[in-house]
């Protein structure tokens, strides 16, 4: 019989109420006998043998109340639960047609005393088959535990040689081809081009190639976040930030950058770190449809976190991609690519947070806010 939760008598999720309500009933039994053999001021209730199964019946009524409320506790599958009450109920009814056995053997004038011995074999019976229906469970579970994180740990494995060897394709044969296109294409548009329209295609192979070095370029470094565990250290942000809008100037060179940048600010990241900002800069002005790109950096220490914000004056972001702005790129034809996505994933690393804070038609403000980092401090 397949065990449901919706079964009419019994859940696999109520099982623990039951073993509680089980011990409490045993207990109840037990009061109600010294209750009435007191009232009917019978001498049995001082007897030895009654007093002895009184006290040796007690730490299991205890054991099996504690069992329900452990088993409502612990970390075993509610499926797990019949497991346990089969074994609960093989062990009271082992232990009691034992004590049956002896009982029928054993001349007993009382009839208090037969109750009595049979509510101690019920009691001790079923403690000692929830006890190791527990331990019982428990061990599985630990076992199963131990074979699925051996299979996470095996797949993660396979996982990582196979971005290891994707990473080293993007790098050493898709990244050198487009090299090349771009090479060729430059001396096509400087030397073999003879009309407007030749330079215009030699134009377009040069920004179609250099586009692509930059998608490879943002993958490998998405795998790179991705793969492994990393360790996270004191980064001078004010250093690398000032030293990518450097980059951005020598790269294109027609570009207004205003700063307010303190000096020595510190956040806890890694060597990837640059990448974002690179993004975001690089984001504000090849999408910036102005006569004259300008792009403002704030960088704004604070006692748990430090603010940096980069504004541009372009047109603003369509409000169709407003709330897909940082998810993965699916489809072709986005206008953001993969660095923002990459931005996003990155700064989530750091348990940062990007948002995009203001977007307009006078420009688009990206903030960043990155956990605060002071000298001496840990990761």
């Amino acid at each position: 019989m397949r065990w449901s939760v919706d079964t009419d008598f019994v859940t696999a999720d109520r099982i623990p109420q039951y073993v509680i309500g089980f011990g409490a009933a045993v207990t109840l039994v037990m009061l109600g006998e010294i209750l009435l053999l007191t009232a009917s001021g019978s001498p049995y209730v001082t007897d030895g043998a009654f007093l002895i199964g009184v006290v040796t019946v007690v730490p299991f009524l205890v054991g099996i109340v504690y069992g329900g409320y452990w088993l409502e506790s612990s970390r075993l599958s509610p499926p797990r639960y019949l497991r346990v009450v089969g074994w609960l109920f093989s062990g009271l009814v082992v232990f009691l047609l034992i004590n049956l056995a002896l009982i029928a053997a054993v001349p007993i004038d009382r009839f208090a005393m037969v109750v009595a011995w049979i509510r101690w074999a019920v009691a001790l019976g079923a403690g000692i088959g929830l006890l190791i229906g527990c331990i019982e469970a428990r061990t599985i579970e630990r076992s199963l535990a131990a074979e699925r994180a051996s299979l996470r740990a095996t797949h993660l494995e396979e996982q990582r040689e196979f971005l290891d060897y994707l990473n080293s394709i993007l790098r050493h044969e898709v990244l050198n081809a487009a090299t090349i296109i771009n090479g060729y294409a430059s001396l096509l548009h400087q030397e073999a081009a003879t009309t407007d329209q030749h330079r215009r295609w030699a134009e377009i192979v040069i920004d179609e190639s250099e586009e692509m070095s930059t998608v490879i370029d943002d993958v490998r470094v998405l795998l790179q976040s991705v793969e492994g565990e990393w360790q996270l250290e004191l980064v001078n942000v004010s250093r690398i930030v000032t030293e990518e809008i450097r980059k951005l100037k020598q790269k294109r060179g027609s570009v207004d950058v205003e700063t307010s940048i303190p000096a020595d600010v510190s956040v806890q990241a890694d060597e990837l770190l640059a990448r974002v900002f690179r993004n975001l800069l690089s984001n504000a002005v090849e999408h910036n449809d102005a006569a004259r790109p300008r792009v403002a950096v704030t960088v704004e220490p604070g006692p748990e976190t430090v603010r940096v914000e980069i504004a541009d004056n372009g047109s603003g972001i369509p409000a169709s991609e407003l709330d897909s702005l940082f998810d993965r790129v699916e489809s072709y034809g986005s206008t953001h690519g993969l660095g923002l996505y990459l931005v996003h994933q990155l700064v989530s690393r750091y348990d940062g947070t990007i948002e995009l804070t203001e977007t307009g038609p006078d420009g688009s403000v990206f903030t960043v806010e990155l956990p605060a980092a002071t000298v001496g401090k840990g990761s």
